[in-house]
């Protein structure tokens, strides 16, 4: 059964989608950085989505968002076709590009768990070993832009205009500010969050070193073959809502099966 989708617009959210069968179909550059973020910024602005992290990697995606408009939905479901016609078209291929639905989970406590899920995305070079920095990633991600809180501007081309329509737009993309940082200064909130990323980064890598494991490079990572299998790829279940306290996932899974019930009813 696929998951119920909850529409409620107060709450943060999760947003991660795969290749299918984890193929590396988005091997990072400067043009695919442009094209997808074009993409992002476009309909961000027609769906008016609050976005606090996003991170494009090879085979997958993860974005932590919020949708005023309870319109999530639409906003992933453009995106995902987008980057699906666009890249297809670019790498001369047909068929599925994306394993399955993406995943919407929620961020169950925003004063405990909305900075972890942050730390999540915009660390997750480093998470799967790819590199040790997770700013210095060549393909399209928030790290720097959550520390200097710019605008971020892009080139949406439309390829079905027609007549007098404009073959090309311009979007920035738009990252909110988190909100338990809200009432400090850039500067501070640009230190504490250097900070923490810095410190999550360091984590990661004391794991991998004691499990004997490294990083690669960047110059491996731009020189990948388009639509190779990663060796291991970790699958799991869709999680009942991102959260690292037990008793709130305990909750959650409840209210999910209630939800559930009264779906079928």
């Amino acid at each position: 059964m696929r998951p119920i989708r909850n529409t409620d617009p107060s709450i943060f959210r999760l947003i991660s989608c795969r290749t299918l069968e984890a193929r590396v179909w988005m091997v990072p550059s400067g043009k695919l950085k442009k094209l997808i973020g074009g993409i992002i910024a476009r309909y961000q602005e027609i769906f008016e989505i609050e976005i606090y992290a996003y991170y494009i990697l090879g085979n997958h995606y993860h974005m932590l968002v919020r949708a005023p408009r309870s319109n999530i939905d639409e906003f992933c479901e453009n995106i995902n076709r987008e980057i699906a016609r666009r890249l297809n078209w670019k790498l001369k291929r047909e068929g599925a590009f994306w394993s399955r639905r993406y995943d919407d989970i929620e961020v169950a406590d925003p004063d405990k768990d909305l900075l972890e899920a942050f730390l999540y995305v915009t660390t997750n070079a480093t998470r799967h070993g790819l590199l040790r920095n997770s700013e210095q990633w060549p393909g399209l991600h928030s790290f720097n832009h959550a520390l200097n809180e710019e605008d971020r501007y892009f080139t949406f081309h439309h390829y079905s205009a027609v007549d007098d329509e404009p073959r090309t737009t311009r979007h920035a993309i738009k990252l909110s500010v988190l909100p338990q940082y809200a009432h400090l200064s850039k500067k501070e909130r640009t230190r504490k969050l250097r900070a923490l990323l810095e410190e999550r980064m360091q984590k990661y890598e004391e794991e991998r070193k004691a499990e004997g494991q490294g990083f690669l490079t960047v110059e491996i990572l731009i020189k990948q073959e388009p639509g190779i299998k990663p060796h291991e790829v970790s699958k799991s279940n869709r999680p009942h809502c991102y959260t690292t306290c037990l008793e709130t996932w305990k909750a959650k899974r409840e209210e999910r099966r209630e939800r559930n019930r009264q779906y079928r009813e």
